[in-house]
C-alpha cells in the first residue's frame, strides 16, 4: 500500500518546479528557498566560529566548475525524477550516498555558505551575463586593459575542512584500493562518469570524477599566493584593495608590478582548476 511519503515528495518537488520557473532561478536555489520557507524561515544565531579571509581574484574560468559542482552534489544526495521521455524534471529527497567522514548533507550546506559569501554579480561574471559585478574592486593595467576583479571573502574554517575531506574521500573512493565502507561511493562515482546528465559534467572513471571535484573546490581550497613570490603577490594585492576600499573606488589603475602580481595568481589559479 502506497504512503504519503511519496506523495509529498512528488508535491515538493512540482513546487520547487514552479517556484524555480516563476522566480527565474536554478532549481537548487529555489529548493533552498523552500527549505527556508517549509522551516518558518527561522533564523539561526551567528555561530562563533574561527574562519579564514580569503584573497581572492575572480577569474570566470577558474570559478566555472565550482558552480557547476552543486549539481553533482545533488546527485549524490537525491534521486534524480525523470519523465517518460527521460527528460529530468526534479529531484526528490533519498538517504544519499554514504560518504566516509564527510556526510552529503552537510557537505552541500558548506558549499553553499562559500558560495553565498562570494560577491554579487561573481556567477553573472563566470557565465558572462555581468562584465562589471557590483562593489566588487576591477584592476586596470598600465595599457588601460582590465587584468581581473580582486575580492576578499571570510569564509569558515570548518567548511573548508569539510569540502577539502569531501575532495579527499572521493580520491579515496576513486583510488585503486579503497575499502568496502566506499563501495557505494565508487559505484556512484563511476554512474556520474558514465552517465553526465549535463554537458559540463565530467565523463570518464571515478578517478575522473573525484579529479574535476578537486578542481571545481580549488579557488577556495588552493592558495593562489605559494610559491617563492606568493606572499610579496599577497602583500601587494592585499594594499590595492585596502587603498581601493579606503577611496570607495570600483576600479583601480595598478602598475606593472602589480599587474605582473596579479597575473601570477591568476595563472595559479588557472593551473590548480585544471585549465593549464
Amino acid at each position: 500500500m502506497p504512503t504519503s511519503k511519496p506523495r509529498k515528495s512528488r508535491k515538493r518537488t512540482r513546487e520547487i518546479r514552479e517556484q524555480s520557473r516563476a522566480t527565474g532561478t536554478r532549481y537548487t536555489e529555489a529548493m533552498r528557498a523552500n527549505d527556508r520557507t517549509r522551516a518558518g524561515d527561522q533564523q539561526l544565531p551567528p555561530r562563533l566560529t574561527p574562519t579564514r579571509t580569503l584573497l581572492l581574484p575572480l577569474v570566470p574560468d577558474a570559478l566555472a566548475d565550482l558552480y557547476e559542482l552543486d549539481w553533482l552534489l545533488l546527485r549524490l544526495r537525491m534521486d534524480m525524477v525523470l519523465d517518460h521521455e527521460g527528460v529530468l524534471i526534479g529531484f526528490r529527497h533519498s538517504e544519499g550516498v554514504p560518504i566516509p567522514g564527510a556526510p552529503i548533507e552537510d557537505v552541500s550546506e558548506a558549499y553553499w555558505r562559500v558560495r553565498d559569501v562570494l560577491p554579487k554579480g561573481t556567477e553573472e561574471l563566470v557565465d558572462r551575463t555581468e562584465e562589471y559585478p557590483p562593489n566588487v574592486l576591477l584592476l586596470v593595467g598600465p595599457d588601460g586593459g582590465n587584468v581581473v576583479h580582486l575580492t576578499a571573502i571570510e569564509v569558515a574554517e570548518s567548511d573548508l575542512t569539510l569540502l577539502a575531506a569531501f575532495a579527499d574521500t572521493l580520491d579515496r573512493a576513486a583510488g585503486p584500493r579503497p575499502g568496502p565502507e566506499f563501495e557505494a561511493l565508487t559505484e556512484a562515482l563511476g554512474e556520474l562518469g558514465r552517465v553526465p546528465y549535463y554537458p559540463w559534467m565530467p565523463e570518464g572513471d571515478e578517478a575522473t570524477v573525484a579529479s574535476w571535484v578537486r578542481q571545481a573546490l580549488s579557488p577556495v581550497l588552493h592558495s593562489p599566493f605559494e610559491g617563492p613570490r606568493g606572499a610579496d603577490d599577497h602583500e601587494t594585492l592585499s594594499g590595492v584593495l585596502r587603498y581601493a576600499e579606503g577611496l570607495g573606488w570600483d576600479s583601480v589603475d595598478v602598475n606593472q608590478d602589480e599587474e605582473e602580481a596579479a597575473d601570477r595568481v591568476i595563472v595559479s589559479m588557472m593551473r590548480a582548476a585544471g585549465y593549464t
